[in-house]
C-alpha cells in the first residue's frame, strides 16, 4: 500500500520530462509521481473493501494484496536503494517505514476493537483472544491466536483488524530488502522470484486456495506471496529505471483493465494465479510507462492517497454498517455505494487525523523551555 510519486504533466502521448515539474533526487536525477500507479492503487482498495462487505460483488479481489506487493516492491526500491546504497543506516529505514505505516495501523486496530466490543456477547472470542491481539498489537506483531482458539476455530494473524496481515509481511520484506535485496545484481533478484513462485504454486496446491497469509496455518503461503510479487515489483524497477513516462489516455487502459478483472464474477483459482503471476506485474509494469493526463492526474492522486487509510480502516465498520443498513431491503448499488462514501469519509477524516496529530506535538515540544 505504498504511495507511489506523482507527478502533473500536459496532455498529449510525450514524456512527462519535457512538461513537468522536477524534484530532484539525491543522485541529481529527476524524480517523476505517477498518477496512473495511484489511481490503480486507490481502485484496488475500494475493490477490498467491497470484497469485506458483499464479497460475490468482487469475488477476485482478495489478489489485490498482491498487486499491491508489487507496487511496494518498485516503490521501495525507487525509494531507498540509493539511500541505502549511499549509507542509509538499516535502523534508520525500518523508522521510517514504521513511522509510515503505525498510526493508521493503530487507528484501524482501534476500529476493529469498537467493533468487536460492539457485537461482544454474539462473538467467539474469549478475553485472552483479546488480550493476546492487544498486547501484540502494540508492537504491530500478528497476535498468537493459535494459542488462545481451538484448533477448529481460524487463527487470523490480526484479529482485531484483519487487513493488517498484509502489512506484517510488508514489514518483513522490507527488512530482508533493506538488509541484502537492494545489494543483489538482477539475475540474483529473478532467482528469488522463481523459487518464491515455486513455493507459491506449491503452496497453492495444498491450501487449495490464493487467499494465502492471513491466518496462521497459511503463513507458507503469505510468505511466498509477498517474496514473489515484492522482488518482481523491484524488478520493474530496475527495467523501468526511472524512465519518463509517457502521457497518454492509453494510460487509463491498464487502470481500466485491473478494476474490471477485479470485480468480475471470476472464482477460477487458476485465473487467481495468473492475476498473480502475469496480470499485477504487468499492470505496474504499464503504469510505469504510461501516465495520466494532467486534467485527470488530481483524481489519481487522491484515490492514491485515500488507499492506506481505507484499506486499514475499513474493516472496523463492515459489521456496524451491517448492523444498521439491511442488505436484504436495499438495492446492492446502494449498499455498496453507501458504504464506500461512508468509509471514504471515515478514512480521509483518519488520513487528516494521524497528520496532524505529530506537527501539534512538535510544536508543543519546540514550545517547552
Amino acid at each position: 500500500m505504498e504511495a507511489s510519486d506523482i507527478s502533473a504533466t500536459k496532455e498529449g502521448v510525450r514524456p512527462v520530462a519535457a512538461q513537468q515539474q522536477r524534484r530532484s533526487t539525491p543522485t541529481g536525477r529527476t524524480s517523476h509521481r505517477y498518477a496512473s500507479l495511484d489511481a490503480m492503487r486507490g481502485l484496488a482498495a475500494f475493490a477490498v473493501v467491497v470484497y469485506h462487505l458483499q464479497r460475490p460483488y468482487a469475488p477476485l479481489a482478495y489478489v489485490a494484496v498482491d498487486f499491491f506487493f508489487v507496487l511496494s516492491g518498485f516503490v521501495i526500491a525507487r525509494s531507498y536503494s540509493e539511500k541505502l546504497a549511499g549509507g542509509m543506516p538499516l535502523a534508520a529505514f525500518m523508522r521510517a517505514r514504521y513511522a509510515r505505516l503505525y498510526p493508521l495501523f493503530l487507528l484501524g486496530t482501534f476500529f476493529g476493537l469498537v467493533q468487536l466490543l460492539a457485537h461482544w456477547k454474539s462473538s467467539n472470542d474469549t478475553i485472552g483472544d483479546l488480550l493476546a491481539s492487544l498486547i501484540s498489537t502494540v508492537f504491530m506483531l500478528p497476535s498468537p491466536s493459535f494459542l488462545t482458539r481451538s484448533a477448529t476455530d481460524l487463527w487470523p494473524l490480526y484479529p482485531l483488524n484483519g487487513p493488517a496481515w498484509s502489512l506484517f509481511w510488508e514489514l518483513l520484506v522490507n527488512l530482508v530488502f533493506a538488509m541484502m535485496l537492494f545489494r543483489m545484481r538482477t539475475k540474483y533478484l529473478a532467482v528469488i522470484a522463481a523459487v518464491s513462485l515455486a513455493c507459491l504454486v506449491a503452496s497453492v496446491s495444498v491450501h487449495q486456495s490464493l487467499d494465502l497469509g492471513w491466518e496462521w496455518r497459511s503463513v507458507d503461503g503469505g510468505l511466498a506471496r509477498v517474496f514473489f510479487s515484492f522482488v518482481v515489483g523491484m524488478i520493474i524497477y530496475r527495467v523501468q529505471k526511472n524512465r519518463p513516462p509517457a502521457v497518454t489516455y492509453l494510460a487509463l487502459l491498464p487502470i481500466v483493465l485491473i478494476l474490471s478483472l477485479l470485480f468480475l464474477p471470476i472464482y477460477s483459482l487458476k485465473f487467481a494465479l495468473l492475476f498473480c503471476i502475469v496480470i499485477s506485474p504487468l499492470v505496474v509494469l504499464a503504469g510505469t510507462f504510461l501516465e495520466i493526463p494532467a486534467k485527470i492526474q488530481p483524481l489519481g492522486i487522491f484515490l492514491g492517497y485515500l488507499s492506506y487509510p481505507i484499506y486499514m480502516c475499513h474493516r472496523g465498520f463492515t459489521e456496524i454498517y451491517a448492523h444498521f443498513v439491511n442488505s436484504d431491503h436495499v438495492p446492492p448499488l446502494i449498499y455498496i455505494g453507501g458504504f464506500l462514501v461512508l468509509i471514504s469519509m471515515i478514512s480521509l477524516l483518519s488520513a487528516q487525523l494521524v497528520s496532524i496529530v505529530p506537527r501539534f506535538a512538535f510544536a508543543a515540544k519546540m514550545r517547552a523551555p
